[in-house]
């Protein structure tokens, strides 16, 4: 009798083993189960959805949609030069002249003209011994006080960028430009521009900053 009450407790024990198994995988959903095109926007979590799971054609076609109102999007802009060899052949012994260029991800409503590139140096921290504060153009004058956000958390008015300078040397005449000459304006980006403040080793100059355009 004992000789068989083994070999059924056993099959009993496999059998309820099985139908474990399979409980335990009842409700989930995999690849395999679904038809191509059942699942649609109604079933999928809002903002679940993330830049990178799209198509590059999807993203594509986003990027000709361009910045939605009210919406704040935000980048970096700036650049690091050396000074240029000294000697009657240089090319600027004094004064050099630069610039650092920001491409927008989507075409911004309005166009940017040069009266809508803002640029602070309040927010401007000394990263090294013998540092300066850029100097700003005076066509900034009134910029610092329109833009009051911070490099951590840089905002901007409706239909303006505001450039937060972090850091910075040996840099003057800072100021935002349009990339278009003139009066023009583009929907694609815009331009930082400043001047080293020479002669010698003063022409080595950078700035480092953070941006935000706030979409009206």
């Amino acid at each position: 009798m004992k000789r068989r009450i083994i070999p059924i407790i056993a099959i009993a024990v496999a059998m309820l083993s099985i139908w474990i198994g399979r409980a335990a995988g009842a409700g989930q959903i995999t690849n395999a189960d679904l038809a191509t095109g059942s699942v649609n926007s109604r079933v999928i979590t809002d903002r679940s959805i993330q830049y990178n799971d799209l198509s590059f054609l999807t993203r594509a076609q986003l990027q000709q949609i361009g910045v939605r109102s009210g919406a704040t999007i935000r980048g970096v802009i700036g650049g690091d030069f050396p000074a240029p060899a000294t000697g009657p052949n240089t090319e600027c012994p004094n004064n050099c002249s630069w610039a650092g260029y920001a491409s927008l991800p989507f075409p911004t409503p309005n166009t940017l003209t040069d009266s809508d590139v803002l640029v602070t140096n309040a927010t401007w921290v000394s990263g090294d011994t013998g540092q300066t504060q850029p100097v700003l153009d005076s066509s900034e004058s009134t910029s610092p006080a329109a833009c009051t956000g911070t490099v951590a958390n840089p905002t901007a008015p409706a239909g303006k960028v505001c450039i937060y300078i972090a850091g910075g040397d040996n840099a003057a005449d800072v100021a935002g430009y349009s990339v278009v000459p003139g009066s023009g304006g583009s929907q694609f980006g815009f331009k930082l521009h400043w001047v080293s403040t020479g002669p010698g080793t003063a022409n080595n100059t950078f700035i480092d900053a953070v941006w935000a355009y706030h979409a009206p």
